[in-house]
């Protein structure tokens, strides 16, 4: 018995209130019984003289509570085994009742029914991830090849334009470069949306040089810099930090705050500077991506990491999704990594991604 009464409390369900719950079903029954006791023990007495009421009195009463004892224990498993509908047996010495019985066989079918449901919505789920990923990647292509023309077009008008109409057809390269570049991030971050549902598949920790993989980025990333007019910095006190992550995924990361930052931080005319301050904390590394941007309206700061949330710079940036902190906020969980925003509008915002060391 202990081992169900302990698995019964797990389950949040105390005893004492079932028990409670039994009595209040039992009441009309117990009420019944004592009143059809007294009622033949009045007629006896008053038509046969019987004075010795105590054994009959005692004989029905010790039946009766045998019978609600056994009723008891029906209840009780019924209520244990109720939220088990996948385990639900019936005890050959103690079978639930015919009402008990059909309770269980009306939640059973719901519970077959509701699964089969489950399962086509999976399958369909699943087909129209697959059918997305497929898109994603015939897109992929053409965006590719656009990037190899734009690349042979601007050679080209270098050896064969005047100074003047190379400078315009570069303007122009460079606007859909540009374009090309959001549309290419764009079908990368529904790809990985796509990838979040099985994450657990594609995740791989490893000792990860964090020092090597923000400069790999940043290197990937030298275009949008320019282009923005804002220059990374690098702080840090050791040429080398190993932390415990997956490459892949917190390069995903990485690369979506630092477009975030970039974006908000671009200002026409003006030199910006996005720093990477990198800190060794106990047993844990800190990263700090600081930038010069427009910062993050306080009433705004605590729901940044909500799906679809853009909030009032989403309103000043069109091209604002509000996909990528939430994209952010999901991997860091999975990653077992803590990720912060501090933020004061007008001046700055900060991020901070807190790592655990490789021992």
């Amino acid at each position: 018995m202990q081992p169900r009464i302990i698995r019964f409390k797990a389950m949040g369900i105390k005893m004492k209130k079932v028990f409670f719950d039994f009595l209040k079903d039992s009441l009309n029954d117990i009420v019944s019984f004592f009143l059809s006791i007294l009622f033949i023990l009045i007629y006896y007495n008053l038509t046969a003289g019987i004075t010795d009421i105590v054994y009959p009195l005692l004989i029905a009463t010790t039946i009766f509570m045998i019978s609600r004892v056994i009723s008891w224990i029906k209840y009780y498993y019924f209520h244990v085994n109720i939220y088990k509908l996948d385990k639900l047996k019936n005890d050959k010495i103690l079978e639930m009742t015919y009402e008990q019985r059909r309770v269980t066989e009306v939640f059973s079918d719901l519970q077959e029914k509701y699964l089969i449901e489950i399962s086509k919505k999976n399958a369909e789920s699943n087909a129209s991830r697959l059918f997305f990923s497929q898109w994603v990647h015939n897109m992929k292509t053409p965006v590719s090849i656009l990037s190899l023309i734009l690349q042979k077009f601007e050679r080209e008008s270098e050896q064969e334009l005047e100074n003047e109409d190379r400078e315009q057809i570069n303007e122009f390269i460079s606007a859909i470069r540009e374009e090309n570049i959001k549309l290419r991030n764009g079908l990368e971050n529904l790809l990985n949306i796509l990838r979040m549902d099985e994450f657990a598949k594609d995740y791989e920790p490893e000792a990860v040089d964090l020092l090597v993989l923000l400069k790999e980025i940043i290197n990937a990333k030298k275009s949008l810099f320019i282009y923005n007019n804002v220059f990374p910095k690098i702080v840090s006190g050791e040429d080398k930090i190993i932390v415990l992550t997956d490459e892949k995924w917190n390069g995903f990361m990485l690369d979506q705050l630092i477009n975030n930052a970039v974006k908000y931080s671009k200002v026409e005319g003006e030199r910006k500077t996005l720093k990477f301050i990198i800190n060794r904390i106990g047993d844990k590394i800190q990263l700090k991506i600081i930038d010069e941007g427009i910062g993050i309206n306080k009433n705004d700061l605590n729901r940044v990491f909500e799906p679809f949330f853009t909030g009032e710079n989403g309103r000043k940036y069109k091209d604002s999704s509000g996909i990528g902190l939430y994209m952010c906020s999901l991997i860091a969980n999975n990653l077992n990594h803590n990720l912060e925003i501090e933020s004061q509008y007008g001046v700055g915002t900060t991020v901070i991604v807190t790592y655990p060391l490789k021992r």
